[in-house]
């Protein structure tokens, strides 16, 4: 009769991968959170593109240099949250700029100058910078996801 002895080795594979059923949200957010990054670099370098005007008398218009440089600080990365589907990552525009008015005294919130130029309104000219932003990087960041995940997989099945 044929007889199958497991060893150590296959309870540390079981050990590892119970691991790394505990360790899954981790890997999973930080590796979303890498692409995050890459779509948020392209988004940046388009907000340094965009073109500026000083005449406000000329209508649609440009952003100011005051409203690009306010973009630019108030851009971020939220931390990741499981909607119980999916992990959601949302990149935007917080805060407000120094361009205090009388209607924004803490001066113009940056999201909605980035909404503004993105969609295009009575005062602003429409330039898709964040739209084109995200189908250009697209890529990138699923490559760099897949590589997180990798990583993080590999350290902890080797750590098992």
């Amino acid at each position: 009769m044929a007889k199958f002895e497991v060893g150590r080795g296959l309870d540390d594979y079981i050990a590892s991968l119970g691991n790394l059923e505990f360790k899954t949200p981790a890997i999973i957010g930080r590796s979303v959170y890498e692409g995050a990054k890459i779509v948020a670099d392209q988004i940046h370098r388009n907000i340094e593109a965009l073109p500026t005007g000083t005449k406000r008398d000329k209508i649609p218009r440009d952003p100011t240099p005051v409203e690009k440089a306010g973009m630019l600080e108030g851009l971020g990365i939220a931390r990741h949250q499981w909607d119980g589907s999916y992990y959601n990552v949302k990149i935007g525009m917080d805060g407000y700029n120094s361009d205090r008015t009388k209607k924004y005294p803490n001066g113009k919130p940056n999201a909605l100058i980035a909404r503004s130029i993105e969609s295009g309104s009575t005062v602003m000219k429409r330039n898709a910078f964040i739209s084109r932003a995200v189908s250009s990087s697209r890529s990138a960041a699923e490559e760099a996801m897949k590589n997180e995940c990798d990583k993080q997989i590999q350290e902890t099945m080797g750590n098992g």
